[in-house]
């Protein structure tokens, strides 16, 4: 009876250069399945054809952990991982795979040295980067791990883009697909290569959203969560105690109702009668 044949899951570990995906993908076929680790949903692991390979790209961040883990156990054919670290990958997953390294590191010169590059921006760096920086596929990471509040970070774009570029963004994609799309999208519909002066965004555009966030228990950039669980009533009143008239305004709840003063009568002293 002939053995059959288990292909061990490979996992690239590279820096988001031209490089990682590129290596990751030599060790497929021409059309694998590619799926995002956070959105990977495959469950019927028997029925793909061992020839297709699949491809899960950023296992570093925020993985499916458990369906994950069952394609590597189930599947016949070639499981490919790509991650920008090694050690934010899960031991369940990473214990499963055999290591390759990305053709080679993303490292930028710094006084004659090399530094590592940092991905925990704010939204401030995040805006600079994106119109000055040049390798997009960085972008595009950078923006799915810190995901901007999306109206923010349009609206100080518009003054320094065309407003073609990003019309069809907003109007389409934003909110309708999923978040990692939009980024995604985002990011390569410039080039990163804005020559003139910046204009930094008005101090007054700068958006509450944020803060409303952390008022409510939820992340600073999980704004796309907050509008959608205001759909809920009883949320909403939670809300609507622990924001004040500007936020409720910005939510579009309404303001809270004064109270009428009551003018008291004055009682009059038996020696005024």
């Amino acid at each position: 009876m002939k053995k059959m044949e288990i292909k061990r899951p490979i996992i690239v570990v590279g820096q988001p250069s031209l490089d990682t995906e590129k290596r990751a993908l030599e060790f497929l076929g021409d059309e694998p399945i590619i799926v995002y680790a956070n959105e990977y949903n495959i469950v019927d692991n028997f029925s793909i054809p061992k020839d297709v390979g699949i491809l899960i790209k950023e296992v570093d961040y925020k993985p499916n952990i458990e369906l994950i883990v069952n394609t590597m156990l189930e599947y016949r054919g070639q499981v490919v991982l790509t991650s920008y670290n090694q050690k934010d990958v899960s031991k369940k997953i990473y214990g499963l795979c055999q290591l390759k390294r990305g053709a080679k590191a993303y490292v930028k010169q710094h006084h004659g040295g090399e530094t590592a590059v940092n991905y925990e921006l704010n939204i401030f760096e995040m805006f600079y980067d994106y119109l000055k920086n040049s390798d997009r596929e960085e972008v595009s990471y950078k923006l799915k791990r810190n995901k901007p509040y999306d109206e923010q970070f349009l609206s100080w774009l518009t003054t320094n883009m065309s407003p073609n570029k990003l019309a069809y963004i907003d109007s389409k994609v934003k909110r309708r697909w999923s978040q990692d799309y939009f980024y995604e999208l985002l990011s390569y519909s410039h080039n990163g290569k804005t020559t003139r002066k910046v204009i930094p965004p008005a101090k007054r555009s700068v958006s509450k959203i944020p803060s409303i966030c952390r008022r409510v228990g939820l992340k600073s950039n999980e704004g796309y969560i907050l509008e959608q669980l205001l759909e809920d009533e009883e949320f909403s009143t939670y809300v609507k105690k622990k924001v004040n008239n500007v936020e409720r305004r910005t939510l579009k709840l309404g303001e809270k109702t004064r109270k009428k003063k009551v003018k008291i009568p004055q009682v009059r002293g038996l020696n005024e009668w």
